[in-house]
């Protein structure tokens, strides 16, 4: 499944990244030619695939990463879901995330950086933007590779105080949650990942103010934002 459009995407990436033509995917002296390796049969790629980046690390030892691209959003960095990260030689997986997860990647020297993104409403009115939430990296050690933890790492935000009281004070009943209920839970995983305990409460008892079951897309997307808030906490 390859990046999509629709909200209800946005809201379930959880846990959980080329450039825009693969010739630009050669830079500085630490990226080999994707022609020296191809990808394995992994997550997001087939045998004999074309990588979407191939790094080299002072060690000589090599990564292929292969996927899904997004080419529209990949500028400066490659942006990319359900991807593998493989040793070059031998196809062990270092790496994997899901169809539902999006990634940049950053090449650093003689380090590749995944970073993790996810969509939140927290622009002007709500805006949906892309931030980074977690990263995790693959640096050498001795003859081998070392892959860090997948750990928050989540870009600085704020909310205006006003707006956020005002839709709080709105979710008070099952009717207040007939529509836009992915937008309702977005706003309120944004508000409680920077602390509002308000919207927190909200968030984890949503079923019992509401006055409704949730399930299916609901119930998943709730779930979601809830492990995302609850796994970032932990960090703290």
């Amino acid at each position: 499944m390859r990046l999509s459009v629709s909200i209800l995407f946005l809201i379930f990436s959880l846990f959980s990244c080329e450039k825009e033509t693969k010739n630009n995917l050669i830079a500085e002296n630490n990226v080999t030619s994707t022609k020296d390796c191809k990808c394995f049969d992994g997550i997001g790629s087939s045998k004999n695939d074309d990588p979407v980046l191939t790094y080299q690390f002072d060690n000589n030892k090599s990564v292929n990463v292969c996927g899904f691209v997004d080419k529209e959003m990949s500028q400066e960095y490659p942006i990319v879901s359900e991807f593998d990260v493989f040793d070059c030689e031998t196809g062990k997986s270092y790496v994997r995330f899901g169809a539902l997860e999006i990634c940049r990647l950053k090449q650093n020297k003689n380090e590749l950086v995944i970073q993790q993104l996810r969509y939140l409403p927290i622009g002007t009115n709500w805006n949906w933007e892309l931030i980074q939430i977690s990263e995790q990296t693959i640096t050498p050690k001795g003859n081998q590779l070392k892959v860090s933890d997948l750990k928050p790492k989540v870009d600085a935000y704020t909310i205006n105080a006003t707006q956020a009281e005002e839709f709080l004070n709105s979710l008070e009943n099952e009717k207040s949650f007939e529509t836009n209920w992915e937008e309702n839970i977005g706003k309120l995983e944004a508000l409680s990942i920077i602390g509002n305990k308000k919207a927190w409460d909200k968030l984890i008892n949503l079923e019992t103010i509401t006055g409704l079951k949730f399930d299916g897309a609901l119930s998943e997307a709730w779930k979601s934002a809830i492990e995302n808030v609850k796994w970032i906490k932990k960090y703290k």
